[in-house]
């Protein structure tokens, strides 16, 4: 057997791609590459159009079975390759794509699923929806990734216990924010922390910034007017298309017309949409705030400690779905009087700066509080990451909605329980033996790649008094329960070996491509 494997995002620009769209399909071709190893042949492929006929003719008349796995998203998933084509996809929504836009077949998701006769998805939520369009029979599987074994060597270290003693990380590259760091005072809660903050910006923008260079006032008032004008147009638009035309037959076609179609006007009026940003890349980033060129925020060698009961989540800030606000005001609420708790955000995007200031401006206006709040950026080696994981007590996600959620499993099959809603691939793993189950309900929102903003599917919300409820708990656990804790700890490992080890994997994926060899004799 011969597999041909393809992401748009390669290795050797990962450590720059973070944040991307589609960035964590590398991830999982990574954690796949051992059990496809396992099965056969593996060769990455960069460019598929070019690559993947030729080998797979090649592999043809050598006899041998060849098939490619594209590690993508169905409407990127490339078509009308002789090789059978199988896509490889991870998705948080009960319902697929039905109905293409922009002229763009592929968006249908019927479309490439049939032309492609298979599919592999990592949740059981995925595989019903794939069905409920296609088809019971239609041949899909929900194969999560297999990252429970390369955890095998941090699992026999000895246990850092929380609260017993504290543990150093250095990170090679990043930049690192701590609320108990003085230098981050302006921006702590207080009568005047947000006056504080914007000074302390304004202070940077003069320092730094060339003479001829606007200040933050002036680069905002622009962008404010553009996206009052951007709005109308859209308004003008839609009015055109609604009313004025069907009164006045005679007017020409908007497609005929120069200037800007109601959808493109919807898209680019993007910033004052309604629905919450769901795409992960953003639009524009704001340029008032945090100034790049301090050294305060330039990506250097760092380190700083952890001790303590900590929590860490780890997510692209610009993913709309992964809800840090909520995240960070109900741990800030929890703790306002617990100075030995400790909130990480990993994050993970190559543009960074806005959303570091976006963080601390959140903090700014909230009540004070004698908890701690370290903002991580940076890409973490594996031996970095590994740190990570043994200073947290626990791992924390508040998200929308999850294809399979990548860090948390990975802290799960560490030992590490989580705060986390039971929702969308997450039904799969999470219960009340290894999390603090946050409470969530369904609302209407739109694919995530839908520049039409068409709401035909359903996220998660979450109960922000239920999370700090499970903040609470998670942490009354560590000081009250130890045995406890220990108990979910050692389900936690057991779950995700279940779920996501290689073994698992293997099995799913070798009983697939035989049955799939089965049906096409």
């Amino acid at each position: 057997m011969k597999f041909l494997v393809y992401s748009e995002i390669t290795a050797a620009r990962i450590a720059v791609s973070l944040g991307l769209p589609e960035y964590s399909y590398y991830f999982v071709l990574r954690d796949f590459m051992p059990v496809l190893q396992e099965l056969g042949d593996v060769q990455v492929i960069e460019r598929p159009e070019v690559e993947v006929d030729r080998l797979y003719d090649e592999a043809c008349a050598a006899g041998e079975r060849c098939l490619f796995l594209s590690f993508s998203p169905p409407q990127k998933t490339p078509l009308n390759l002789r090789c059978p084509t199988i896509p490889v996809f991870a998705w948080e929504f009960d319902s697929i794509p039905n109905e293409h836009w922009l002229d763009e077949l592929s968006q249908d998701w019927r479309y490439v699923l049939e032309k492609c006769g298979r599919g592999i998805t990592h949740s059981g939520l995925t595989v019903q929806a794939v069905k409920a369009e296609m088809g019971e029979s239609f041949p899909v599987i929900s194969i999560p990734s297999p990252v429970w074994d390369k955890y095998q060597s941090l699992r026999e270290q000895p246990a850092v216990q929380p609260l017993q003693q504290g543990m150093r990380i250095r990170v090679r590259s990043g930049v690192v924010l701590d609320t108990h760091d003085v230098a981050l005072e302006p921006y702590m809660p207080g009568p005047d922390a947000v006056a504080k903050a914007v000074a302390a910006a304004r202070t940077r923008e003069q320092t730094d910034s060339p003479p001829a260079a606007q200040t933050a006032t002036q680069v905002i008032q622009p962008s404010r007017q553009q996206s009052r004008l951007q709005i109308s147009r859209r308004y003008l638009g839609e009015w055109y298309l609604r009313v004025l035309r069907e009164l006045l037959p005679w007017l020409p076609d908007p497609a005929q017309l120069a200037a800007p179609t109601a959808v493109e006007l919807v898209i680019e009026s993007d910033d004052k949409r309604l629905e919450p940003r769901n795409p992960v890349e953003p639009s524009s980033l704001p340029k008032s705030g945090v100034n790049p060129r301090t050294p305060q925020w330039a990506l250097n060698e760092c380190s700083f400690e952890l001790s303590g009961v900590v929590f860490t989540a780890l997510f692209n800030p610009y993913d709309g779905r992964k809800n840090w606000v909520d995240m960070l005001t109900a741990f800030c609420a929890a703790f306002k009087d617990a100075a030995d708790a400790t909130l990480v955000f990993k994050l993970g995007h190559h543009e960074y700066q806005s959303a570091l200031n976006d963080m601390l401006m959140c903090m700014a206006r909230m009540p004070k509080f004698k908890c701690r709040v370290v903002l991580l950026q940076g890409f973490l080696e594996n031996a970095e990451f590994d740190s990570l994981i043994r200073a947290s007590a626990f791992v924390v996600n508040a998200s929308h909605g999850e294809g399979q959620c990548l860090p948390l499993m990975e802290f799960l099959s560490c030992g590490k329980p989580a705060i986390a809603p039971r929702h969308s691939a997450m039904l799969d793993y999470i219960d009340s033996e290894v999390a603090f189950v946050v409470d969530s309900w369904l609302d209407a929102t739109a694919w995530s790649h839908d520049p039409r903003l068409a709401y035909r599917t359903c996220r998660h919300q979450i109960d922000w008094a239920s999370l700090v409820r499970a903040y609470c708990a998670a942490y009354q656990c560590v000081r009250n329960e130890p045995s406890r804790y220990t108990q979910m700890s050692a389900a936690a490992i057991e779950r995700m070996r279940g779920h996501c080890s290689q073994a698992v994997a293997m099995t799913r994926l070798e009983d697939f491509l035989n049955l799939d060899e089965a049906l096409s004799q």
